[in-house]
């Protein structure tokens, strides 16, 4: 489970990492404005980094040797998206809390996810994780307003 939570640390620090580089390197972007800099190519970085940061993960994983790491990713991958989508819904009404939680939601998606997949884990244990998570999801997209 450390290895796994390593895991969430360097994705989100390469996320972080790549969308400052972005930022630097493209300065012209159209994405970037007079008014408001890079918030545009920010806002760009995020949506296509973290579906980059879930494609990663298991290829990461693997070679930290977190076993079972196809389980783990994807578990991993079902809880980011929930995590993700509450953020969102919330970003309006508590901005710095919906921030820190998308930056905290590697740190608590691997570990997490490892300690499900284990072969231990009693099988209507994970149905019920999952489908709490499902649930999750849905109430989250829910509040996200129009």
């Amino acid at each position: 489970m450390v290895l796994a939570w390593a895991v969430g640390i360097i994705l989100t620090v390469g996320l972080i990492a790549g969308t400052v580089l972005t930022i630097t390197l493209f300065p012209d972007s159209p994405y970037c404005g007079e008014y408001t800099g890079c918030l545009g190519l920010l806002v760009h970085a995020w949506e296509v980094g973290r579906w980059v940061v879930i494609v990663l993960a298991w290829p990461l994983l693997y070679l930290l040797r977190v076993r079972p790491s196809l389980p783990a990713a994807a578990l991993a991958a079902l809880l980011l998206m929930a995590i993700w989508q509450f953020a969102e819904a919330r970003l309006r009404t508590s901005f710095g809390d919906s921030v820190l939680l998308i930056f905290f939601s590697g740190v608590i998606s691997y570990p997490a996810a490892a300690w499900l997949a284990r072969t231990r884990i009693a099988r209507p244990t994970l149905v019920l994780s999952v489908a709490s998570l499902l649930a999750f999801y849905l109430l989250a997209a829910a509040l996200l307003p129009d």
